[in-house]
């Protein structure tokens, strides 16, 4: 055994000599490997310290002898055509990802080889987004976690250090609104609902949906995806009634919900099929971000207002506002709660519409609408409103649609007399 250990001087067949390595480390026994081949070593000194540079990087969970093809960026971009050619991602999932992987990862670790690419580097991107910003982090994660799950497949990388990062998850309850800004509710509302018919930040064929797709999620304050799932077939344009079916629901049920004023004749006008596409994350996202700065709504440090607080706010002002019962205001929204019975059984379709239109009346002129005549009975009794026939048919489609147990049907069956 020569004077460096594990080290040797090999003769080729060629008469040339070629410094040799074979070393077991962490206990793991490394086949021969030719270090005048991979690395250019040419004395056995050169390699006992080549050696010691493979130990570190093997330390680290570098394979040390592998070279990936290309760079990260070339590795992102292959995955993106490959995912493209095969229809592996919709034509939004691509715009998406390359601006997100543009914008934050090409320029600080996109350069790089994927196994020079430390946890640290990853963790240096990520932290470069707030706690209110989980989204943002688990955009990093799902963008880079397939391409190095795939090289550690290919035995390029030895570990694959995304598996060492966690997902991120909200882990405070939502800051309430008026800890995220000064501006009241309703002056948010207003100014939101101004600023929509000055849109004008997207490309000229996009402007009219984008517009029509913000009045929506203000008016209705209905969740994004049911929203954006919406078909000219669920809207009774007769009734002003938009009938969004339990396939495209959260709840897995039927929501009726009336047709605004604002968005009526888009609608009508439409040649079918879905009536908005605006994706989910960066293009949804942006859209809202520009409608609230061209609102002028500031926030408190780097907090920030989403589309689903329009639910929140309509809720707030039904409520205090306009003195809308909140069963009635969570009736609007659709939420699936303990008192989903209750909301069922005690309102109808019209007290939800003069709900709406009471509120959509206030955002439009500042102005609080005079009590109907139906809220006025309302208040008095609203149990007198339905009779016990009309309570118990309700409270059998409800069953029948699994919305209750039998326990709770016969329950609240027994209290209907």
């Amino acid at each position: 055994m020569g004077f460096y250990k594990g080290i040797t001087k090999k003769k080729m067949k060629d008469g040339s000599f070629a410094i040799m390595v074979r070393f077991k480390h962490l206990g793991i026994t490394y086949p021969v490997k030719n270090l005048t081949k991979l690395y250019g070593v040419k004395t056995e000194k050169g390699g006992f310290e080549k050696l010691a540079e493979i130990r570190n990087l093997l330390s680290q969970n570098i394979d040390p002898f592998v070279n990936s093809d290309g760079t990260l960026n070339d590795l992102f971009y292959k995955k993106v055509e490959l995912n493209e050619k095969n229809q592996v991602w919709a034509s939004s999932t691509i715009k998406n990802r390359l601006y997100f992987y543009n914008k934050h990862i090409k320029d600080s670790i996109g350069k790089m080889k994927i196994e020079k690419i430390k946890y640290e580097d990853v963790m240096k991107i990520i932290d470069k987004f707030t706690l209110n910003q989980p989204e943002m982090k688990n955009q990093i994660i799902d963008i880079l976690r397939p391409i190095f799950k795939e090289e550690t497949r290919k035995g390029i990388l030895l570990k694959n250090i995304m598996n060492d990062v966690p997902k991120y998850f909200r882990t405070k309850k939502r800051i309430d609104i008026s800890q995220r800004t000064h501006i009241s509710h309703t002056d948010i509302v207003q100014k939101l609902y101004k600023a929509i018919a000055e849109y004008d930040q997207a490309n000229k064929e996009n402007i009219e949906q984008h517009k029509m797709f913000l009045y929506m999620i203000l008016l209705t304050a209905h969740r994004y995806n049911e929203v954006n799932l919406l078909e000219k077939k669920h809207c009774d344009l007769k009734r002003k009634l938009i009938i969004a079916p339990k396939e495209i629901t959260k709840t897995n049920y039927d929501y009726h919900y009336p047709i605004p004023d604002e968005v009526y004749e888009y609608i009508k006008n439409h040649e079918g099929g879905r009536l908005f596409n605006v994706p989910r994350g960066g293009t949804a996202g942006r859209i809202f971000h520009r409608i609230l700065v061209k609102a002028k709504i500031e926030t408190i440090n780097d907090y920030s207002l989403s589309m689903h607080d329009t639910r929140r706010l309509m809720t707030s002002i039904m409520v205090s506002k306009l003195n809308i019962d909140s069963r009635l205001a969570d009736y609007c929204l659709e939420h699936k709660e303990q008192n989903t019975i209750k909301h069922y059984l005690e309102f109808i379709y019209e007290d939800k519409v003069e709900a709406y239109e009471k509120y959509w009346h206030y955002i439009r002129t500042g102005e609080i609408k005079a009590k109907s005549t139906t809220e006025a009975n309302q208040q008095i009794n609203n149990n007198d409103k339905l009779d016990y026939f009309q309570k118990l048919e309700k409270l059998v489609i409800m069953y029948e649609k699994n919305l209750i147990t039998k326990e709770e049907f016969e329950i609240v069956k027994s209290k209907l007399f």
